[in-house]
């Protein structure tokens, strides 16, 4: 079975009111110029120490595992890794560009998952063209509606950076994912500037109006990582 890129050992921020490690898988079909994580992006090997072990020694202390990358949908193992992760008795949460619905519904209809989060890339009309000439926009409706019939416990989130998508962007997202069903809180992640990221970003000329999102967004908008002392 492939072993994962790299292991977070604890984290409290990654699932929600849960424990969990993280498990890094390598590959990625995107390239996200706020990529945080580029070495995971581009890899195709990984290289770490064995996972289930790593999970038999944690049983008592972790009431979950995160699997992230990269995008773990690309593993050909997610399957048997859900199955014997779930056989050690943790919770199961997956971080998805929603690109891969299929694999996406393999594992909710065998109920190998306790929580998604789903990543909305931009508005559809400037939608990436996959390989094939298929649009992520649909991609990420077609895995929308199967989060939606499966009653899962998910959230949606987008990676925001000012000077790429604005306040008309991001609440056309929104209302997107609103008319398509979703009535959950909508999370903005303002991207982690490590100084390393996949499309060598500078730090955003402008700041946003959250006022202005909040006022007319159809959905609680949730703020992660914004730094207060410069955006309202």
């Amino acid at each position: 079975m492939r072993q994962p890129a790299d292991i977070t050992p604890l984290t409290y921020l990654d699932y929600p009111r849960k424990a969990a490690c993280i498990l890094w898988y390598s590959g990625c079909n995107l390239r996200c110029p706020y990529c945080y994580n580029p070495d995971l992006a581009t890899a195709r090997n990984s290289d770490s120490k064995d996972v289930m072990a790593f999970l038999h020694e944690r049983r008592d202390f972790l009431d979950a595992v995160v699997l992230s990358g990269g995008e773990s949908t690309l593993n050909p193992d997610i399957r048997e890794l859900c199955e014997q992760i779930k056989a050690l008795g943790y919770l199961i949460k997956v971080d998805t560009n929603g690109s891969n619905p299929a694999v996406l519904r393999e594992l909710l209809e065998a109920k190998l998952l306790d929580y998604v989060a789903m990543d909305n890339k931009m508005p559809s009309a400037r939608s990436w063209k996959l390989p094939g000439g298929e649009r992520l926009f649909d991609r990420f409706r077609t895995s929308l509606a199967l989060l939606l019939d499966s009653q899962l416990e998910f959230e949606l989130r987008t990676t925001v950076h000012p000077d790429l998508l604005d306040e008309a962007d991001i609440l056309q997202m929104i209302r997107e994912a609103h008319h398509l069903g979703y009535n959950g809180t909508y999370y903005l992640q303002f991207f982690f500037d490590t100084g390393n990221t996949l499309g060598k970003l500078r730090p955003p000329s402008r700041r946003y109006d959250r006022g202005l999102l909040d006022e007319r967004s159809p959905l609680t908008i949730g703020y992660r990582n914004f730094p207060e002392e410069r955006y309202k």
